[in-house]
């Protein structure tokens, strides 16, 4: 019985074991490598972005920093006590219009400070108003002019100091009987627009101008405040009679003097708010002996009443077009054929040239439809796969024939309205670093809003654009 047993032990073959394989395993990691080869792919190369076309300037101008010489007249307290304006700063006075009061006991400073803590004393048309500035202000705000946020702060103020003392004025009578003759009215004495600060620059003459007075370290101005306290002879307010301002600046270059004086007059750019006025040029010279250039102004006192120092372009050339970016321009040889060798199809609204070709029955003349990219001095530009030096073309119903010999470069861009990128030629009429105007609405060139390739360099003509 053991030996039968043994007998079958020895008959057991032994097999190697296999190793188990998944499939799906594989596939997923098969599919990893794929997904990280292309990834690797999209980050190493260049990344197309696109451009939206649309209509813009493109200003040559130089950028100054210029002082404001102007007519400005204070006016001082004939007494002491607290002063309450009831004219806006920026708003224009005739002579008799009551600008502020006097009061000497502060019944009305008391009075305002418990209008100013009245939520209710705004009507909701008040309260609209001054959704809307916010509103405005917060639709154009960008941190590049910062400084808008100081000319709302100071809209806001006059508009709410102006609010309470319009209530102020309602209930003057009630006032003025309580205090007796304790509040002192005072009335504009001549016409002109109102300002409340001072610094010390009122009597400036052009003359007076020195690159030192520019330097921000050294200039203070001093705010008039309603509700504050004044002594007698302090100023209190003052006027801008007259429409009439300049602005001088200091260290222009000499080339560009003499240009604007050979100009006359020339139109200036406020980077404050991007107001454009045309401005008479004139020069003089100041003690140091510097060369002052001299912007005189005829309109636009009330925008800048306000300001003592501007920062200005004066715009020297101003071309429009459409806006592009240079990134964007490339240039591409073309053949070219003499405008009588090929014929347009109204009907199809296609182009057409016949083409000399040699096949398997000899020579042939082949109708071939063709995209002109320009019509130059009598020569079409064409780019097609059938041409090249050498061609021979004929002319419709003619036996004359024309070799192409020669071809020309021309400067555009890749349209992408279409899904891919297409050459479309321009004409630059200007450009600086960034940018370039070309022509509008040309035969062979671009629209307003058409699509076109920021970076160019990234793609070829006919390639696919997939952002």
């Amino acid at each position: 019985m053991a030996a039968g047993n043994a007998g079958r032990r020895d008959n057991v073959v032994s097999f190697p074991k296999q190793s188990k394989l998944n499939i799906g395993v594989i596939i997923l990691a098969v599919v990893f490598i794929y997904v990280m080869v292309c990834v690797a792919t999209y980050l190493s190369r260049e990344q197309i972005q696109s451009y939206q076309v649309r209509e813009g300037t493109l200003v040559e101008d130089t950028r100054y920093t210029g002082v404001i010489v102007r007519e400005e007249n204070i006016v001082y307290s004939t007494g002491a006590g607290y002063v309450n304006y009831f004219t806006a700063e920026k708003d224009r006075v005739a002579v008799g219009n009551l600008v502020y009061t006097l009061d000497s006991s502060g019944t009305i400073k008391d009075y305002t400070d418990l209008l100013s803590a009245d939520e209710n004393s705004l009507s909701d048309s008040d309260k609209e108003e001054f959704r809307y500035l916010i509103d405005s202000f917060l639709e154009k705000y960008s941190d590049d002019s910062f400084s808008s946020v100081y000319e709302l702060h100071t809209t806001l103020t006059s508009k709410t100091d102006k609010l309470v003392n319009n209530l102020l004025l309602e209930n003057i009578d009630s006032l003025y009987s309580s205090t007796s003759s304790m509040i002192e009215y005072n009335y504009a004495s001549d016409t002109g627009i109102v300002a409340y600060w001072i610094d010390g620059l009122e009597d400036l003459s052009a003359e007076e101008v020195t690159s030192s007075l520019i330097d921000s370290s050294t200039y203070s101005r001093t705010e008039l405040v309603s509700n504050s306290l004044v002594a007698e002879g302090e100023a209190v307010y003052k006027l801008l009679p007259s429409e009439y301002w300049d602005i001088v600046i200091v260290g222009a270059d000499e080339e560009n003097i003499e240009y604007y004086l050979s100009e006359e007059v020339v139109q200036v750019r406020f980077l404050k708010n991007d107001l454009l006025l045309w401005a008479d040029v004139s020069t003089t010279t100041n003690s140091l002996g510097e060369t002052l250039l001299v912007l005189s102004f005829q309109s636009g006192s009330v925008n800048f009443s306000s300001d003592r120092f501007l920062e200005i372009e004066i715009v020297t050339d101003d071309d429009t077009g459409l806006k592009i970016p240079i990134s964007s321009i490339v240039e591409k040889s073309f053949y070219l054929v003499p405008e009588e060798y090929v014929s347009y199809v109204e009907e199809e609204d296609a182009y057409y040239i016949l083409i000399e070709t040699y096949g398997e029955e000899g020579l042939t003349v082949t109708r071939t439809e063709v995209e002109p990219y320009s019509l130059k001095e009598n020569y079409y530009y064409l780019d097609d796969a059938s041409i090249g030096l050498g061609t021979r073309i004929y002319k419709l119903d003619s036996s004359d024939v024309y070799s192409v010999q020669s071809t020309g470069t021309l400067t555009g861009v890749y349209n992408i309205n279409k899904g891919y990128a297409e050459f479309r030629q321009i004409t630059i009429l200007e450009e600086n670093e960034l940018y370039a105007i070309v022509q509008s609405n040309t035969t062979y060139g671009l629209s307003v809003y058409d699509y076109i390739v920021l970076n160019a360099s990234a793609v070829d003509e006919n390639d696919f654009i997939y952002e």
